[in-house]
């Protein structure tokens, strides 16, 4: 249990020390890369549609 807390605390500080050490460039690059991949995702699964009968559409019509 205690190791993998130090594992994870760890694992944790070397990301962060990665992050410092990448370049400007090196961020909009990923930055850009993740933007495409949720723009990809949000043209591929189509919204659910509203029912009248579905939770979503009650919490709306209760919150007007």
């Amino acid at each position: 249990m205690a190791l993998g807390l130090v594992y994870m605390m760890l694992v944790r500080m070397l990301g962060w020390l990665a992050l410092l050490a990448r370049s400007d460039t090196a961020k909009d690059a990923e930055i850009l890369t993740l933007r495409h991949e949720g723009a990809v995702l949000r043209r591929t699964s189509p919204q659910p549609a509203l029912t009248p009968h579905s939770p979503r559409s009650t919490a709306q019509c209760s919150a007007r």
